[in-house]
C-alpha cells in the first residue's frame, strides 16, 4: 500500500512538471507569441546575447520550479527548461557570475534582502535538489553586481515524497 501511495505521489509531481512544459510548444516552431498564449505573461524577461530572450515563469514566491522559455534571435522557442536545479545553480560562480548571469541562469529570485554592512544583496530561492530535498539557496550579489557567494541551506523537514 505504502508503495503505491509513493508511486502515485511520484506520478502527482511528474504531471505538475508537464503541466508546464506540455502546452503544444514545440521547440524551432512555436513563436514568442504561442508561447505567451499558452504559459502566460512571465514574472520576468531577460535579454540575452544576440538578440535572445528568456521568459521566466516562477511558480510562486517560495516555489520550487521555474520554467525558462529561451526564445531564440529568430522569435521561436529555443528551449522550455526547469531552471531552479542543482545542475543550473552550480553554474554560478562566485567572483565570476554577474547578476545579469543570475537572472539568466535561474531567473528572478523569490525576494531580495540587503546586507548594508556587507555592501551586498542576497537573491533568495527555494530549489528541491537531486537528492529530493527543499533547499533555500541564497545568491550574495556585491555593490559591482557580481556574485560574492552561493549559500545552499536544507529546509527543515522539507523532504519531497521521493525516495
Amino acid at each position: 500500500m505504502l508503495n503505491r501511495i509513493a508511486a502515485f505521489c511520484l506520478v502527482a509531481v511528474l504531471a505538475g512538471c508537464a503541466h508546464v512544459a506540455m502546452r503544444g510548444l514545440l521547440p524551432g516552431v512555436s513563436t514568442e507569441a504561442q508561447v505567451r498564449a499558452a504559459l502566460g505573461e512571465p514574472a520576468m524577461v531577460i535579454a540575452g546575447p544576440g538578440g535572445t530572450r528568456s521568459l521566466a515563469y516562477t511558480t510562486g514566491p517560495l516555489g520550487t520550479q521555474t520554467w525558462m522559455a529561451r526564445i531564440g534571435a529568430d522569435g521561436r522557442l529555443a528551449v522550455l527548461e526547469q531552471v531552479l536545479d542543482d545542475a543550473h545553480t552550480r553554474r554560478i560562480r562566485p567572483g565570476v557570475t554577474t547578476a545579469e548571469e543570475v537572472l539568466w541562469r535561474i531567473g528572478p529570485p523569490s525576494q531580495k534582502v540587503n546586507f548594508e554592512r556587507q555592501r551586498q544583496v542576497a537573491w533568495d530561492y527555494r530549489l528541491q535538489d537531486s537528492w529530493g530535498y527543499h533547499v533555500d539557496y541564497s545568491v550574495m550579489i556585491d555593490e559591482r553586481g557580481v556574485v560574492a557567494a552561493t549559500v545552499h541551506a536544507r529546509v527543515e523537514g522539507g523532504r519531497s515524497g521521493r525516495d
